[in-house]
């Protein structure tokens, strides 16, 4: 779906998730955090969603999703440390064997 927004440019498509538009899709103008350029295009493309729990049940994938990218970062993040203090404790071991033989 190639729709141009006032400002010449391509619409992006988004995903709202807000309490009253749970993951309804939309398109706006890509300048949107630019008060200077922003057209302030918008169209959603989805319905709103069909009931209450469906909405509930969509807002609580959404945080399931959420959750493990953060669990994610933090693993990444932690494995990062290891191998950096494993790297140290090599150069350091290696140092420590060469002063010995020195």
């Amino acid at each position: 779906m190639n729709i141009l927004c006032g400002c010449g440019e391509l619409a992006r498509m988004r995903t709202s998730w807000t309490e009253n538009n749970l993951a309804r899709r939309f398109l706006g103008c890509p300048n949107f955090m630019d008060p200077t350029t922003n057209c302030n295009f918008f169209q959603w493309v989805d319905a709103p969603l069909p009931n209450h729990w469906y909405q509930a049940r969509m807002y609580e994938l959404h945080l399931h999703r959420r959750n493990a990218q953060e669990q994610l970062i933090e693993v990444n993040n932690r494995n990062s440390r290891i191998r950096f203090y494993n790297r140290l404790l090599i150069v350091l071991v290696v140092g420590m064997v060469l002063v010995k033989f020195i």
